[in-house]
């Protein structure tokens, strides 16, 4: 397809310089006021600039921007936006001044805008979402992004009720109660598992759905390990004190299990930890080491939740940017694939591509991550830095530069 060149967003040639100044005026209109005014209050601006040139440096920037993307609304940058900005927009001001000192120039730029986000989130004035702020921050910042602080931004936006009906009714709640219909009282179980296998055939022939078996293919009681799914439930409700599984030869509801299906606070942030880290954590690592998916589903749930969900084309790409590797990019990214699909026919995702996740499992998923990184599991295998899944398993995986930055800004899928 050709490009069109009287269209800066179609024409790669195209620069945003200082003859779009009016675009940036109009847009600035009723910002230059109150900004100013807050950065008089906030913010130590040297002396030689003074804020005005601040506002100026806005203005000039918001021009170039609206030349490449006209609909961008500044009280509602959406991450494009703020990509074109410090891919495009600033590099081409920084070019266009020909300073001695491009780098200082630009990282000066940056802040720039960084401040105004924090003044239109400070100041109520900003009309995006949350999770949308957030993003656009860490991009102007740029700075690998905080997956646990972006989960936890997008879910601000979601009440108590929205939440209630989609935990209330997934998967892992309604598994937990079907343990706890089971275990009763109290029941005795074998001392080298959680549950002895009757107890488990009893439970998946309790349970509505159409992915259990309650016996195994030579019409045998089907042991725990044999359900990874359940196991993980089991775990989880004896970390969380839905059952108490002290006495090694007896399993019994815990302490948190009166009430833990109340629309109140304290049932609902149990619930959020109980059906998050059912989605975090994958069963087949409970005991030990870690996998693909622990390390990449919480990028690809931050995706999803900022409006950028994850399509087939952005994992394929993880393939062949890490053709070197041979077969074994292939393998570990199908691990990642098959687990986005048992949590698409478990109801927790989107059954297909784009992977997309309920707004309501939003908070279970932000609560989750938040654990994930006091654990700091995968911190320990890959150091400090940056995100400790990055580095080590994109590594490894031999992922290429572009993908690296597109998993970095979370914009799966651009």
């Amino acid at each position: 397809m050709a490009h069109d060149d009287t269209n800066p967003d179609t024409n790669p040639d195209a620069n945003p310089v200082t003859e779009s100044h009016a675009l940036g005026e109009r847009a600035m209109a009723d910002l230059r006021g109150p900004f100013t005014a807050w950065l008089d209050e906030n913010v130590e601006v040297d002396e030689e600039v003074g804020p005005e040139a601040v506002v100026e440096a806005l203005t000039v920037g918001a021009g170039g921007l609206l030349t490449l993307r006209p609909g961008a609304v500044l009280t509602r940058l959406t991450p494009e936006d703020v990509d074109v900005l410090v891919t495009r927009v600033i590099p081409a001001l920084v070019e266009d001044s020909g300073t001695p000192e491009p780098e200082e120039m630009a990282e000066d730029l940056a802040a720039i805008w960084w401040q105004l986000l924090t003044f239109l989130g400070e100041t109520g004035r900003w009309q995006g979402s949350a999770g949308d702020l957030e993003t656009c921050l860490v991009l102007v910042a740029g700075e690998p992004p905080e997956i646990a602080e972006v989960l936890a931004a997008a879910a601000e936006d979601v009440d108590a009720d929205e939440e209630d009906e989609a935990v209330l009714a997934s998967f892992p709640v309604r598994a937990a109660q079907a343990v706890l219909a089971h275990v009763g009282d109290g029941i005795a179980v074998p001392d080298d598992a959680e549950l002895s296998a009757d107890d488990v055939t009893a439970v998946l022939a309790g349970f509505e759905h159409r992915l259990p078996s309650t016996v195994d293919a030579d019409g045998e009681p089907t042991e725990l390990e044999d359900v990874p799914w359940l196991r993980q439930v089991v775990l989880l409700m004896i970390a969380l004190d839905l059952l108490d599984g002290e006495d090694e030869t007896l399993l019994a509801p815990g302490a948190e299990a009166e009430g833990w299906l109340a629309r109140e606070d304290g049932p609902r942030e149990l619930r959020r930890h109980l059906v998050g880290r059912f989605v975090l954590d994958d069963p087949e690592t409970l005991d030990e080491g870690f996998s693909i998916s622990d390390a990449v589903l919480p990028t690809v749930l931050a995706s999803a939740v900022t409006g950028h969900p994850f399509d087939d084309a952005a994992l394929d790409e993880l393939v062949d940017s890490a053709a070197g590797l041979g077969p074994a990019a292939g393998v570990a990214v199908a691990e990642l694939r098959a687990r986005l699909s048992d949590l698409g026919v478990l109801g927790l995702l989107s059954e297909s591509a784009p992977w997309t996740i309920a707004r309501g499992f939003w908070p279970a998923v932000a609560a989750a991550a938040e654990d994930h990184e006091e654990e700091d599991v995968l911190g320990d295998l890959f150091g400090d830095g940056e995100p400790h899944w990055l580095q080590g398993v994109m590594g490894q995986l031999g992922v290429g530069d572009d993908q690296m930055r597109q998993i970095r800004d979370i914009l799966g899928g651009r």
